[in-house]
């Protein structure tokens, strides 16, 4: 009789052993942070990205001015605000961290590694790739307090590898040193991200053609320019493109009124298309309003999108002068001990009310949050 032939272990067996032996190299055996969402500040941003952004990689990028690094700055604020044992760090690669930026974004930034507490966020000024990297690895690594970090690098496109330091300005540029910078950074970083429930935004400025998948035809009026390669469209999740503020998206202290010296801006409208998503948006264009002068991570303006969701979902309807109450949008009210009136001329007094009384707004922001962000 011919001897039976050998089949080996197991597939389940072989697969134990295997990752048993070489544990290093895979995070199977790694506990899953517990998930969450952070709110982007916006709640008609909110509304697109069913709820926030979560753990993972995320590209925020644009032409100068757009707005991307405010942004960033307004998710990190949310974050370290509802996220237990959060802490944030900015990857400082350019020179842009100016004091009014500071002060709109309502976070604590410290400098020194030994005052980076929870709730604060820790500035790194240095745009070495080997060094940032190495730095990051080792962050993920050496987290014994199990705390949760909001990344932030600003850009990416201000980073440079240490062995072009020593080149000429030729010698660096005939590498594509960006796309390569990028694609080696998120393949070193994204899985441990996301396991560990960490977040980055990476910022990025226009640079080469991006395109959301390889099925989007590339419109040359709306699509901008970013560095990276192939690999950024692959490893993040959620891509935004902020755009160019216009003329015709300020907000003037008398609307009816031409832009002038004595009819100054008081905010604008922001602009983002959603290039790449985890919730079948990619293509959406949301916009959302900026209030100026703001301060404590309060300048995007809240009390205004309230009101214009409240409108487009029909809670609030204008006829003529007169705005209706819905019955629900009463009830509410009247359940949180607030006397709103079934009817009221114009929009403009309920958006003062919602600016000097905290109360009021938080109120209404739940009604919306509820019914049409679905929180």
């Amino acid at each position: 009789m011919s001897k039976k032939k050998d089949k080996g272990k197991s597939a389940s067996d072989f697969s134990s052993e295997y990752f048993k032996s070489n544990k290093d190299d895979h995070y199977n055996f790694a506990k899953a942070a517990e998930e969450y969402l952070v709110s982007s500040g916006s709640m008609y941003m909110d509304h697109v990205l069913s709820g926030g952004f979560g753990a993972g990689l995320h590209r925020f990028i644009g032409a100068n001015e757009g707005g991307k690094t405010n942004a960033a700055l307004h998710v990190m604020f949310n974050m370290l605000k509802s996220v237990k044992k959060a802490k944030g760090l900015f990857i400082k690669a350019e020179g842009r961290l100016s004091k009014e930026i500071k002060e709109r974004s309502g976070l604590k930034f410290v400098y020194d590694p030994s005052e980076w507490v929870s709730g604060t966020c820790l500035v790194f000024e240095c745009n070495v790739f080997d060094t940032v990297i190495d730095y990051l690895r080792g962050l993920l690594k050496n987290n014994s307090e199990d705390e949760r970090f909001c990344i932030i690098i600003d850009s990416m496109d201000g980073m440079i590898a240490k062995d072009d330091l020593e080149k000429s300005t030729n010698e660096a540029r005939k590498v594509a040193a960006g796309a390569l910078i990028t694609s080696d950074f998120l393949k070193r970083v994204s899985l441990g991200m996301s396991k560990f429930g960490h977040m980055c935004i990476m910022i990025s400025q226009v640079r080469s053609s991006i395109k959301a998948s390889q099925y989007t035809k590339a419109d040359p009026n709306n699509q901008t320019n970013s560095s990276g390669g192939n690999a950024i469209l692959h490893y993040p999740d959620w891509i935004l493109e902020f755009r160019k503020r216009r003329q015709s998206e300020l907000f003037l202290q008398d609307q009816s009124a031409i832009l002038s010296l004595t009819n100054k801006p008081i905010g604008h409208i922001a602009t983002v298309q959603i290039l790449k998503s985890t919730n079948e948006t990619t293509g959406q264009t949301v916009q959302y309003p900026i209030k100026y002068g703001r301060t404590n991570g309060r300048s995007i303006w809240v009390e205004k999108e309230v009101i214009d969701m409240l409108l487009m979902w029909a809670f609030l309807v204008k006829r003529g002068a007169w705005i209706t109450v819905d019955p629900s949008l009463l009830e509410h009210c009247k359940s949180h001990k607030l006397d709103m009136p079934e009817k009221f001329q114009g929009t403009n007094k309920i958006l003062e009310n919602l600016e000097e009384n905290p109360k009021i707004k938080q109120i209404l922001k739940d009604f919306v949050e509820k019914e049409i962000i679905g929180k």
